[in-house]
């Protein structure tokens, strides 16, 4: 509970941003994609100069997850290998960030990652704004299941489709 109050202000802004991401997936379709390339680019570029700088930081996810597993692994095998960890997320949210960017497979394949990855941390708890992660997840499920997607700087390839839910084609 003292890191939420700690962290009250970042809490709510993610969540209240990765709530929004959920109406833009199925409104602006555009938009959510745009952003959320553009949050996994930065993720990025933060993830791979802050490991650098101080890989310590790192480990004060332990503090914040509800996962017993979780704890232990950031305190055992991460702990001594915590650069080496956090660059390959980094390169996995640039592929995000790509994938996003370009069309039909690569973008479904991004959507995929990023639902894995929004449900991977959220064990982190409020170190990673859960349930943001969870609403990140949902946001990309949406973009998934619903659209048809070109390279991102077509802007009108989703001027007539509004969000309809499509029951899966047996």
């Amino acid at each position: 509970m003292e890191a939420l109050k700690q962290y009250l202000a970042l809490y709510l802004f993610s969540n209240l941003i990765f709530g929004l991401c959920i109406l833009g997936a199925l409104k602006k379709p555009m938009w959510a994609r745009l952003f959320l390339a553009g949050f996994f680019l930065w993720a990025c570029y933060l993830n791979s100069t802050l490991v650098v700088k101080l890989p310590e930081v790192y480990l004060d996810y332990g503090k914040f997850t509800f996962s017993s597993f979780y704890r232990e692994f950031i305190y055992g095998y991460f702990s001594q290998h915590t650069k080496t960890i956090i660059h390959i997320i980094a390169f996995g949210q640039f592929l995000l960030f790509l994938g996003l960017l370009l069309n039909r497979t690569w973008t479904k394949l991004a959507c995929i990652g990023g639902i894995i990855f929004g449900l991977a941390i959220a064990p982190l708890g409020v170190g990673a704004a859960f349930p943001a992660t969870i609403s990140m997840a949902i946001a990309f499920f949406i973009l998934l299941k619903n659209y048809k997607h070109d390279f991102i700087w077509n802007w009108r390839q989703y001027k007539n489709e509004t969000f309809i839910y499509r029951k899966p084609s047996k």
